[in-house]
C-alpha cells in the first residue's frame, strides 16, 4: 500500500509547498536566511494545511482501496484482534457478499447495508477531522 499511497502525498505535498507564495520566499532571503532555513522556517509552516490535507486524502484513499485491502489483510472471515492473524475488512466482506446470492430479508442482506453505512460513517469522521486540522493551520496571505 505505500506504493499507492507515498506518492499522494509527495505530490500533494509538492502542490501545496509550490503555492506558497513567492514574496514570502524573497523575504526570507532578504533577511538572511539560506534555503533550508527558508524551507522549514517559511514554506513549510504556510503549507501546512496543504501538507495535513494530502496525507488524510492518501489514508482515506487506502482505507477506501478493496482490492488492495483485501489481499493485504487476507480475506478470512474471522475477527480477532490480534494485528498477525488475517481477517476480513469491510470493504472484502461487502464484495463477497454483494457477488454472491444473499436472500433479500436475511441476516446476511442487512448486515451487507449496515457495514456499508458504519464504512461510510467512518470514512466521514476522517473527512470531519481532516477538515478541523486544515482549518486549524490555514494560513491566509
Amino acid at each position: 500500500m505505500d506504493f499507492m499511497i507515498v506518492p499522494t502525498v509527495a505530490s500533494l505535498s509538492e502542490d501545496a509547498m509550490s503555492a506558497v507564495p513567492l514574496a514570502l520566499r524573497q523575504g526570507s532571503y532578504a533577511l538572511g536566511a539560506n534555503r533550508m532555513q527558508t524551507t522549514l522556517r517559511v514554506v513549510f509552516p504556510a503549507a501546512l494545511s496543504g501538507i495535513v490535507a494530502a496525507i488524510v486524502l492518501a489514508i482515506s484513499r487506502a482505507v477506501g482501496e478493496t482490492m488492495i485491502v483485501t489481499i493485504a489483510a487476507g480475506s478470512k472471515a474471522h475477527l480477532s484482534f490480534d494485528p498477525r492473524e488475517g481477517a476480513q475488512t469491510m470493504t472484502g466482506f461487502i464484495a463477497q457478499i454483494a457477488s454472491g446470492d444473499a436472500p433479500q430479508g436475511s441476516p446476511v442482506y442487512y448486515s451487507l447495508f449496515a457495514v456499508g453505512a458504519l464504512l461510510f460513517v467512518i470514512t466521514l469522521v476522517i473527512n470531519m477531522i481532516s477538515i478541523r486540522l486544515v482549518r486549524k493551520y490555514r494560513q491566509a496571505y
